[in-house]
């Protein structure tokens, strides 16, 4: 299902590294908090979204 996800993102003209699967137990509080300030980080570097907001 991710593969498939990760295609139709592609199709719509949005970068693939603006999304991001991780499998995280719920007793991983601390690994949650890593991999969202990660990935927050990442999201930022890329800059703006080319996609134009809907009105």
């Amino acid at each position: 299902m991710f593969n498939m996800t990760h295609e139709l993102v592609k199709i719509v003209g949005i970068d693939p590294a603006r999304l991001r699967l991780e499998w995280i137990s719920s007793a991983e509080g601390t690994r949650f908090a890593e991999v969202a300030r990660e990935f927050t980080e990442q999201v930022k570097s890329l800059g703006p979204s080319s996609l134009k907001q809907a009105a």
